[in-house]
């Protein structure tokens, strides 16, 4: 679990100073084998072999350190268990080996007695210096509401009581969640209590599903964490669970695709290949909207309303394909892969889904993203929410030109099968998984995969 200090820059501080000690301590290094010749080594390392300009060679050592004991789990745990697990330990021989790849991508080759002396060095000076900032910067001690009955909860219960968990106690334990599952209004709290930094959930009662969707969408909005006591299921579908809590697995429930890197990562993909996409498209967008119009009476684009971040409307671009009185009489609908609704070029400019170019200027704008879950209409979503609890949690991203459901599923595929696909996206996202998600778009386009 993630207790979090009483000193708010807390995690700023260490991160600085794991960077500071890092750089510090492999100069020290360095500058010792240059006056100490090692037995075993041939000499004295010459200057030019192991440069120490701050840049880029001792940001990158910094770097290469801040990541590893971020990698290990250090900064976000009390120093006993971080000892306990051996994370400074792990960390150091995790540096030392990054650092043989950042040096051999800059060009230089780290010598063995460098990386033997830096190694252990590293290790104690680390030991050191957190303990100094543990003094200076507490963990402090995070309360825990356990929520659900079962022999799992009454173990974690206990567990946070008994003080097993180091930097956590128990709030509150509530094996009845009954009340919590009651409609509230728009004034209301909510189930979580003000001073509740963790949550751990603990129910697989299929009633407590839409319980298990509003806490996610509350931990979104508020300070505390969401954590799962996974079962065999949860296991066996989530990645590997690092976290326990006494001698109990646990797995934090994060919509990482909502997280603030993620959200930056992305914005700035859009920036970077957006504005590239949309100027190549407008020369096709040109001949595309003449054909439309010279097809069929009407406009070449239309506009339709779309739920987007935080389930607000917005009006969305789109060329049209199909014909004007399309919905005259049955309202709106949803699009199948045979529709009659469609023209003649509509149903062409479907397959190479031209119809979507026009959404790269909300791309550019930042109402959508390039990835994310495709944009519903209000109806639509109206309901979908009904018969999917889970629904609205699409709406923690920026809908997308195009996604997981829209990759790896058919275009007829049923609402509850692409939320699948986008929850997987919103809680295992990885810059990975958008690399892989812009690789088959390419080819579903390319194949003609649209209507």
């Amino acid at each position: 679990m993630k207790p979090r200090g009483r000193f708010r820059g807390r995690t700023s501080l260490l991160v600085v100073g794991d960077g500071v000690v890092a750089a510090g301590l492999f100069a020290a290094t360095v500058v010792l084998r240059r006056e100490i010749r090692f037995p075993g080594a041939i000499g004295r390392i010459p200057a030019e072999n192991v440069p120490l300009d701050p840049f880029p060679w001792l940001v990158a050592v910094g770097l290469v350190a801040i990541i590893s004991l971020s990698l290990a789990v250090t900064r976000s745990e009390p120093l006993a268990l971080v000892r306990e697990r051996g994370g400074l330990l792990v960390s150091s021989l995790l540096s030392a080996g990054f650092l043989v790849v950042v040096f051999f991508a800059l060009g230089r080759a780290v010598p063995r007695t460098i990386l033997l002396l830096y190694t252990p060095i590293l290790y104690v000076g680390l030991e050191l210096w957190r303990s100094v900032a543990e003094r200076l910067a507490p963990i402090g001690i995070r309360p825990v509401l356990v929520l659900g009955s079962g022999r799992d909860a009454e173990r974690a219960a206990l567990a946070l009581s008994s003080g097993e968990v180091t930097g956590h106690r128990l709030l509150e334990w509530r094996p009845d969640l009954s009340a919590l599952r009651q409609p509230r209004g728009g004034e209301d709290p909510g189930p979580i209590p003000p001073d509740a930094l963790d949550v751990v959930f603990a129910s697989d009662r299929p009633e407590d599903r839409a319980l298990l969707v509003a806490l996610i969408e509350e931990s979104s909005a508020r300070s505390f964490e969401l954590w799962l006591l996974p079962g065999l299921t949860d296991v066996l579908a989530s990645r590997v669970i690092t976290r326990t809590l006494g001698d109990l697995p646990l797995a934090q429930v994060a919509a990482r695709a909502a997280s603030l890197p993620a959200r930056a990562f992305r914005r700035s993909v859009d920036l970077c290949l957006g504005i590239p996409l949309l100027l190549l498209a407008l020369p096709v967008l040109g001949v595309v909207s003449a054909l439309v119009a010279v097809d069929s009476r009407g406009p070449a684009w239309i506009r339709q309303r779309r739920v987007g971040l935080g389930g607000k409307v917005f009006l969305l671009w789109k060329v049209r394909t199909m014909r004007v009185d399309a919905e005259t009489a049955t309202g709106p609908t949803l699009a199948s892969s045979d529709d009659a609704r469609l023209t003649r070029i509509g149903r062409w400019l479907r397959k190479g889904r031209f119809d979507e170019l026009p959404q790269l200027f909300h791309v550019v704008s930042g109402e959508m993203s390039l990835i994310g879950p495709r944009p519903e209409r209000p109806e639509f979503v109206e309901e979908f929410n009904r018969d999917l609890p889970a629904y609205r949690l699409r709406h923690l991203l920026r809908p997308g030109m195009t996604g997981l459901a829209q990759v790896m599923g058919a275009y007829a595929t049923k609402p509850d099968v692409k939320l699948r696909y986008d929850l997987g996206y919103l809680f295992h996202w990885t810059p990975l998984l958008d690399l892989i998600i812009l690789i088959r778009t390419v080819s579903t386009v390319l194949k003609g995969g649209g209507v």
